[in-house]
Parts: C-alpha cells; sequence; structure tokens
C-alpha cells in the first residue's frame, strides 16, 4: 500500500476520541448558548422596568408642581434648579412635556411625541425622537390636576450600555463555564481512552516474535472481546510458528547425521582414489554435500533462535573476547587453506546473552567473510567497546555487498547479486535474527579504503555488563 494513502486514511478515519468529543461538547454548547440567551431575554425587564420607574418618578415630581392660574388653566411652576436637575443624566438626554387631556401644549418639549390614550393611570413605550430611539412613560394624576397628563422621554443609552454588559458579562461567565468543561470532558475522555493506551503499549512494548497473550485484567468490558479475539489470533499463530519450527528442527536433526556419514565416506573416498577424473567427482559431490550439510546447520540454528526469542532462555554473561578466540581458532585451518590473512582485535566486552546463538552469528560473519574474500585478502574480527556500549565486528577486503542490496542481504534466502558460489543465503539472516534477539544492531558498511564490507553488531547498553565479570557457558 501506498504510504501516502495510509497516511491519509489515518487522517479520515473514524476515532473514537473525536466522537466521545462530538458527542459530549456539541450539547454543552447548546446548552450554554441556550443559557446565555436565556439570561439576556429575562434580564431584559427587570431593569427596563427599573429604569421605567424613574422616568414615573420624574413624571410624579413634575405633576406636583402642576398648578392652576386664575382662569383654572393648568400651569407648571418648575424652578430653574429643579428643571436643571431633572434633565442632568451622565448617558441620556431626558425630555418632558405637559399636555391637557384635550391634547394642548402646557410646558416642556412641545415635540415630544405622545402615547397612545388610555384609561389607565400610566402608560409607557418606545418612540423615535430627534433622530434616536427613546423610551417614554406617561402618568395622568387622579387628583385635582387630573386634567393634564405628564410624558416623560429618555434615550436609549444607558439601557443599551447596562444590556451588553450583561450579555458580555454572561458571555464571560459562559465562556469560563465552558472552558472547565471542556478541560473535564477532555480529561474524562483521556482517562476513558487510557485502557486502550494501555493494550497499545502491551504491544507496542512486544517483539514481533512475541506472540504471548495479552492480559486481559484491567481491559474493559466493551473491549475485553477485542482483545481475547487478539489473544486467540496470537495462539493460532504462536501454533503455526511452533509447528513450522518443530518441522525445520526435525528435518535438521534427521538429515545432519546422514549427512555427516556422508561427508566422511566421500572424504575417505577421494583420499583413497587414485583416479584423478574419478577423485574430482567425488570431490565436488563432498562440496555438495558440505554445503547441504552447512545449509541443515543453518536452517537448526534458525529454528532454535525462533525458539530461543519464544521461550525466553536465560541469557548470561558472555564474554567477548573469549568467543571471538573461539571463533577465529576454530576457523584458522579453512582460512589458511583459502590463503586468507585470518586475525583479532579485542577489548574488554562483556554482554548478556545466548552465547551459543552470538557464536553461531560471529561464525556465520566470519564465513561469509572467508568465502567471499580473495586469495590474499585479509579479515579481520574485533571486540569491544563503543561509546559504552559492547559491539562484534567483522571486516573484510572481498567483494563487498551493494549499498541498494544491504538492506536485504538480511532477509532469509538473499543472496548478493555480485556474490559467487552456492551459498544459501542463510548466514546474514541468522546473524539478523540473533542481533534482534539481543535487542543489537545490525550494520552493513564498506570496508578499509572503500574495499571489502564491515559488519558490526552494537549491543544496547542495557545488555552489556562491567568487563571482568565472569561468563558462564549457555
Amino acid at each position: 500500500m501506498n504510504p501516502r494513502t495510509e497516511a491519509v486514511d489515518e487522517e479520515t478515519a473514524p476515532s473514537i476520541r473525536g466522537r466521545l468529543l462530538v458527542l459530549l461538547l456539541l450539547p454543552a454548547i447548546a446548552i450554554l448558548t441556550l443559557g446565555t440567551l436565556t439570561d439576556y431575554l429575562t434580564s431584559g425587564a427587570p431593569f427596563r422596568d427599573a429604569y421605567d420607574q424613574a422616568l414615573l418618578d420624574s413624571a410624579l415630581a413634575i405633576a406636583d408642581h402642576v398648578r392652576r392660574d386664575a382662569d383654572g388653566n393648568p400651569l407648571l411652576v418648575l424652578p430653574p434648579e429643579a428643571l436643571s436637575l431633572l434633565r442632568k443624566d451622565k448617558y441620556d438626554s431626558i425630555y418632558f412635556k405637559v399636555t391637557t387631556r384635550d391634547g394642548r401644549y402646557v410646558a416642556g418639549d412641545r415635540d415630544l411625541p405622545d402615547l397612545a390614550r388610555h384609561s389607565a393611570t400610566t402608560s409607557r413605550g418606545n418612540a423615535h425622537y430627534r433622530d434616536e430611539p427613546i423610551r417614554l412613560v406617561s402618568y395622568t394624576p387622579k387628583n385635582g390636576s387630573g386634567s393634564v397628563t405628564i410624558t416623560v422621554g429618555e434615550t436609549l443609552r444607558k439601557r443599551d450600555r447596562v444590556r451588553a454588559t450583561i450579555l458580555s458579562t454572561s458571555l464571560a461567565v459562559d465562556l469560563g463555564e465552558f472552558g472547565v468543561i471542556l478541560a473535564m470532558i477532555l480529561l474524562g475522555v483521556r482517562i476513558a481512552m487510557n485502557p486502550l493506551h494501555e493494550v497499545e503499549a502491551q504491544i507496542e512494548k512486544r517483539s514481533p516474535k512475541d506472540l504471548s497473550a495479552l492480559s486481559v485484567t484491567t481491559v474493559p468490558v466493551e473491549i475485553r472481546s477485542v482483545v481475547q479475539t487478539l489473544n486467540r489470533l496470537f495462539a493460532t499463530v504462536r501454533a503455526t510458528s511452533e509447528a513450522q519450527r518443530r518441522f525445520i528442527e526435525s528435518a535438521a536433526h534427521q538429515l545432519r547425521t546422514p549427512l555427516t556419514g556422508i561427508c566422511a565416506q566421500l572424504e575417505l573416498m577421494s583420499n583413497e582414489e587414485r583416479d584423478s577424473a574419478l577423485r574430482q567427482r567425488l570431490l565436488a559431490v563432498l562440496d555438495g554435500a558440505r554445503h547441504l550439510t552447512r545449509t541443515t546447520q543453518q536452517l537448526l540454528t534458525l529454528a532454535r533462535s525462533e525458539e530461543a526469542a519464544h521461550l525466553h532462555w536465560e541469557r548470561v554473561a558472555v564474554d567477548l573476547p573469549r568467543l571471538v578466540e573461539e571463533v577465529v581458532t576454530e576457523r584458522l585451518a579453512s582460512a589458511d587453506i583459502a590463503g586468507i590473512d585470518l586475525g583479532a582485535q579485542i577489548e574488554p566486552a562483556t554482554v548478556q546473552g545466548v552465547e551459543w546463538l552470538l557464536a553461531e552469528a560471529l561464525g556465520n560473519l566470519v564465513n561469509n567473510a572467508i568465502a567471499y574474500t580473495p586469495r590474499g585478502g585479509i579479515v579481520t574480527v574485533d571486540c569491544g567497546q563503543k561509546d559504552g556500549m559492547p559491539y562484534l565486528r567483522v571486516t573484510d577486503t572481498g567483494v563487498g555487498i551493494p549499498p541498494a542490496e544491504r538492506a536485504r542481504v538480511m532477509e532469509r534466502f538473499f543472496r548478493a547479486s555480485n556474490t559467487l558460489g552456492t551459498g544459501s543465503g542463510l548466514g546474514l539472516a541468522i546473524v539478523h535474527e540473533v542481533a534482534q534477539l539481543h535487542r543489537a544492531r545490525m550494520s552493513i558498511d564498506e570496508g578499509p579504503g572503500g574495499k571489502g564490507v564491515s559488519i558490526e553488531i552494537l549491543f544496547p547498553t542495557s545488555v552489556s555488563v562491567a568487563p571482568g565479570a565472569s561468563a558462564t557457558n549457555a
């Protein structure tokens, strides 16, 4: 699958976290919005009534100053100081008008609009005056001055200011509440998702070969069936892998003994045969039998390395200098026959590992180096510590490995395009398997001067032990 397509699929794939957030946040936003609108609408009536009452009080004060002249006509007797105080306001303009019941002007702002006449003592409403909206309150006394109507008007700036303050305060409070709700929802979703992350962490910590069952003790009921299904899948894969491993191991065991006998007989026959042509044929057959024996041994090693991964074999302190000395000593004769200068450079280093697997891996590296280095070449095996991490390294002056194929040569049965002979393509695969088992990093680079190849196994510090620690045989 195209990696770009996979990335797009991840972005557009449904998310449980996203669904929970949407399902919880949308109702919360709707409720808070409705609450803000309700607060805004319901809070308007009380402060409107309060301001109307202030206008009515002004109308009552004006009514107290209405008198009758000698002809019985209404007359407003209001001192200038009282008139100035009546009209004084920090935000709004205040108007008033006194008229008779039949609409004749008595005092005040002549062009101030009138409210509709009705039988009630007071009335109130909205109008437009001097290019501004205003609020009007009318009062008709029922006492002796009842033949007049006092209308008091006020612009709406103060009311709009209070309304805006109420709205902004309500929004600020609701936004604060929304922030708290959002934090609680995010925390709740995070806590609810923790079991999924725990299952994910269990799987991420595993090596590709660890097929043991996942723990279901802390798994929620909602995903327990998924984990149980995964465990059944792991069990099926484990059983299949085990059957395959047993088959390879059994076949390798069954083949190794007769092949060893065949090789011994062919070697005796070739040594005793006087006919040079027949002797060459016997030697060719012997080489084929040895190659088959070697392939069988490698298959057995692969099977046992997988078994070591599954069964978590106990690891011991392996002294790398001693391991290098043993592997090099065992192959000095074959290197001498091939005309190869095989040597070692050792420094103290110790790791916790499966000793026979490390010996097999190092042996495969040395065998490959000898096989693919021309006569007169040099193969060097060294060990030590680099940046506090133990390492094993085999360097040769042979044909090398093309850079484009260095990752693939660690696959089973893959051989580099520039190699000759009848190799099985399992040697580096075994080394890679052993490196993974020990959580080590295997790297392939050019040899000195760009000639040959240098293959290094770098162990993590967590599997190293202090130099000089005792080593036990596995």
